[in-house]
């Protein structure tokens, strides 16, 4: 059985999900990751960064979300999640994957934990501000990328983890989550958004009935 080290609505979510699509047996170990408390010493032994998720199994420890995810979706490939290492989608799809981790993810943590990222208090808004900036900027470039695509995932019509990584990330920020939701509970008609490919990615993902009840129960 796996072990996922993680928190609800944290970077762990992803490779929750796979597990789930893929009904894996796992149990989830939540971390406290609050930023005044201490790492548990034995945690720390498994990802000595502290950071979250942290996948434990037989005897192996692999950490970072994304890589987690590919290596979950390669080697369950029931769930359908990553293309075959032959297929023409492959290329498009680790591209995707190490893009949102490495582009994404890093303006969004520049964005919203201003502070790590400089010992000057003075200077912690400017570093928003230059997040802010190029975390439109590259959400843009995935709307567009997605809008000249056949479907409406990163694969066309096959869901991968790709696009369960980017909801995820979509949701740490509120700002962002705003501009890319689908339609207005309230009225059931679409509302104007900045991002309508990724909203209309969301909207196909939650389909899905594990990734969706895996996302509710994460607080998205």
């Amino acid at each position: 059985m796996y072990q996922l080290y993680g928190a609800l609505g944290a970077a762990s979510l992803a490779p929750q999900c796979v597990l789930e699509v893929a009904a894996a047996p796992y149990e989830l170990i939540e971390v406290d990751i609050s930023a005044d408390t201490d790492r548990d010493p034995e945690y720390l032994k498994l990802n000595p960064h502290g950071r979250i998720p942290t996948l434990v199994f037989d005897g192996q420890v692999i950490i970072e979300s994304a890589a987690i995810c590919i290596y979950l979706a390669d080697k369950h490939t029931e769930s359908g999640l990553s293309p075959a290492i032959d297929h023409p989608d492959r290329s498009r799809y680790l591209q995707w994957m190490v893009y949102l981790t490495n582009t994404l993810q890093e303006s969004l943590l520049r964005k919203l934990y201003a502070s790590d990222f400089t010992h000057d208090p003075v200077s912690e808004a400017g570093v928003v501000t230059s997040a802010s900036a190029k975390l439109d900027l590259i959400m843009a470039f995935i709307d567009r990328s997605l809008g000249e695509i056949d479907g409406p995932f990163f694969l066309g019509n096959q869901l991968s983890s790709a696009d369960i990584y980017l909801n995820m990330l979509v949701g740490w920020d509120p700002g962002t989550h705003v501009r890319v939701l689908a339609a207005s509970t309230e009225s059931g008609t679409s509302v104007g958004t900045h991002y309508p490919k990724i909203a209309i990615n969301n909207t196909e993902m939650l389909r899905q009935p594990a990734i969706a009840r895996t996302f509710k129960a994460n607080g998205y």
